[in-house]
């Protein structure tokens, strides 16, 4: 308390001067000494948290904003003294304690630096940014943040360097080029309006003959011809070939092609197809197969500014016969894996552009296409290929679409296609969508439900690859409990499907709660202990049945009991035993059972053989106890040795004046 008690005398001239002059009460004053002495006491306790240096700050921030709006309204303001910026300073104090704390918490450091920026100290935020930048190296948001303070002081070199700095740190980091892209940007458009505005030519094609004559025997042709070349973006360009040569990557260059078409300078819109030169350049990215670096390329074509009428149509039309003559390529070289991959590429390009398109024209010519394809893909690609697959579905949701424009195929023709279809691939979407058009030529309820589970048992027979579970959980709200174990039993029993064991247990455990059991609660219990002892189960799905019963208004204690016991010994895993005492504790702490966890994690560390771990083991503890909602009542968590102890009413070490002093956390100033 001794440093509370020298951290408070220490306000005691500001407050002063602050009544003095009128902007505050006597009563606001015993206030505000009231709230900081709570707020101070917070910070000196043995183990301060993050949160309590926040709610000091943000109480700061309001007080010095209601200092400013009280002086603005006085007829005659005070003098310059030292109330006029102690608050501000305080804020920073508050920060620098909470960097000293928490130095590693890099979102602690960008706030801090926000709040300086804002109070426009800007030495200070130089001083912070290069000791935050001096801990953290490898942080991204540090060098964008230090770079923007460097061009708001005017030193675009600076900012260059430091960007500079930090991409040889973090060369992987595609915010950070396209940061540094923006930069280079900017710098060239601000040469160019400064350039135009003293009356320098920017153009040597601007130039008269006389002029060129003159230019051409003087020694200014290179400067002049330097700087047509900085206008041009020669430096931008070649910051964009070293950040595709640092990372190869479709996610780079996304995100590089998506930073000049948002530019809104001229110079951005030019440099587009310098981009598209480069990918054609590059043989392989690491994210992405060369089928998918093919569809980007072709994309080329729809990238031109202001695209619409004559221009749209050339564009669309060459993108998609880019792709379509690079399949027939691959198809006659004998290559069907490249066929494949772009079948697959090629059925998004199409889904894509017939969603965003309008004109009707154009998605009958999408269709037509598709259609075309389809029937060649049939005789001489892979039928199991995901590329076909994809073909196939994609082309039976557009016809299925309700937008499809004249003339529409009717039913009949659309499920006869769809069982073609079907026929030869594995997609799960395929037969996803030959189910869809099956329920809505039905008519007759019995007919249609016979013919769906003909067709789901074909399907779950056939289907293989990706998103396997939509077909197994194909109506899953209509199935009975039974019917549902039959499934799991079924998958089970073959190799291939065996791992949607996980993906149909979290359903049927989810199922049982979404829907209210005729015998109650009680038989709900029954069911779920009966599954989880009938199958050999992941910590995923212990954990899923575990928060549903815990999220339950009347929560079965005895389940939660035995789910705790299996969840505990699955598999005798030192993970699973963690896992499920510390759910089951933070249940107990929640519940202010606090002995009974109390006991769980002593037990659990005393298990613990490794020192390091039961280390590990605290500070989760610690964690979990932060996070409980609402003060735990009557008790006090503490760590002590290599246990972990909470201690009742009996062996509280805290201030007397503390509980007081909590319920008054919501203070607002008067006035």
């Amino acid at each position: 308390m001794e440093r509370v008690q020298y951290s408070l005398e220490s306000f005691l001239p500001e407050l002063k001067d602050l009544q003095e002059n009128g902007i505050f009460s006597a009563q606001e004053v015993r206030e505000i000494i009231k709230r900081r002495t709570h707020f101070e006491t917070q910070l000196v306790r043995r183990q301060p948290r993050k949160k309590d240096f926040l709610e000091y700050i943000e109480y700061e921030m309001a007080l010095e904003k209601l200092r400013k709006k009280r002086v603005a309204r006085m007829k005659t303001p005070p003098p310059h003294s030292i109330s006029s910026h102690s608050i501000r300073q305080r804020q920073f104090s508050i920060f620098e304690r909470a960097m000293r704390k928490f130095k590693a918490d890099i979102r602690l450091w960008v706030q801090y630096i926000e709040v300086a920026k804002k109070e426009n100290a800007g030495n200070l935020v130089g001083r912070v940014v290069a000791k935050a930048l001096k801990l953290h190296p490898t942080s991204v948001p540090l060098y964008v943040l230090a770079a923007q303070h460097q061009l708001d002081q005017g030193s675009p070199s600076a900012a260059r360097n430091l960007l500079q700095r930090g991409l040889r740190l973090n060369a992987q980091s595609a915010d950070l080029w396209c940061e540094y892209i923006k930069m280079e940007l900017g710098w060239c458009e601000l040469l160019r309006r400064r350039w135009e505005t003293l009356g320098i030519p920017t153009n040597l094609e601007n130039l008269s003959a006389a002029e060129n004559a003159e230019v051409a025997t003087s020694s200014e042709l290179d400067v002049k011809s330097a700087r047509k070349e900085v206008l041009k973006g020669a430096i931008v360009k070649e910051v964009l070939k070293d950040a595709l040569k640092a990372q190869p990557s479709l996610r780079l260059f996304n995100a590089l092609s998506s930073t000049l078409e948002g530019y809104p300078t001229p110079l951005a819109i030019a440099l587009i197809p310098f981009l598209y030169d480069l990918l054609n350049q590059h043989q392989k990215f690491v994210d992405c197969n060369a089928a998918e670096l093919l569809s980007v390329y072709a994309s080329r074509h729809l990238k031109k500014p202001d695209l619409t009428g004559k221009d749209l149509i050339a564009g669309l039309k060459a993108n998609n016969q880019e792709l379509l003559d690079a399949m027939q390529t691959a198809r006659e070289s004998g290559d069907l894996d490249f066929v494949d991959d772009l079948a697959a590429v090629y059925s998004e390009f199409v889904w894509n552009r017939w969603s965003s398109t309008v004109d009707p024209n154009l998605r009958l010519y999408l269709s037509s296409s598709l259609h075309n394809l389809c029937n060649s893909a049939s005789d001489q690609d892979k039928p199991g290929g995901k590329g076909v697959g994809a073909l196939y579905s994609t082309h039976l949701r557009i016809l299925l679409d309700r937008t499809h424009p004249s003339p529409r195929p009717d039913g009949s023709k659309i499920s006869k296609l769809a069982r073609k279809y079907s026929s030869k691939s594995t997609s799960v979407e395929v037969w996803l969508c030959l189910l869809d058009i099956e329920n809505q030529n039905h008519s007759n309820p019995a007919l249609k439900a016979q013919n769906e589970k003909n067709l789901l048992r074909s399907a779950r027979k056939i289907c293989r690859g990706e998103s396997l579970e939509k077909i197994w959980c194909y109506a899953w709200d209509t199935l009975t409990l039974g019917e549902k174990e039959d499934l799991i039993k079924e998958a089970l029993s073959n190799s291939e499907t065996a791992v949607l064991r996980e993906v149909l247990l979290l359903r049927t455990i989810s199922s049982l709660y979404l829907s209210t059991p005729e015998d109650g609660p009680s038989t709900r219990s029954k069911n779920i202990n009966r599954l989880l002892r009938s199958y050999s189960l992941t910590s995923v799905v212990y954990r899923h049945a575990f928060e549903l019963e815990e999220a339950q208004p009347e929560t079965d204690t005895s389940l939660l009991q035995d789910i705790f016991h299996l969840w505990r010994d699955a598999g005798g895993l030192a993970s699973n035993r963690e896992d499920a005492t510390f759910a089951y504790a933070s249940h107990l702490l929640n519940e202010r059972l606090v002995k009974g966890a109390n006991i769980l994690i002593n037990n659990l560390i005393a298990l613990s053989i490794e020192g390091n771990r039961k280390e590990v083991l605290e500070k989760r503890w610690r964690d979990t106890i932060d996070n409980v909602e609402g003060p735990v009542p009557s008790d006090a968590i503490n760590l002590q040795g290599d246990t972990v102890e909470v201690w009742g009413n009996d062996g509280m070490d805290v201030d007397e004046s503390s509980e007081e002093e909590e319920e008054e956390v919501d203070f607002v100033v008067v006035g």
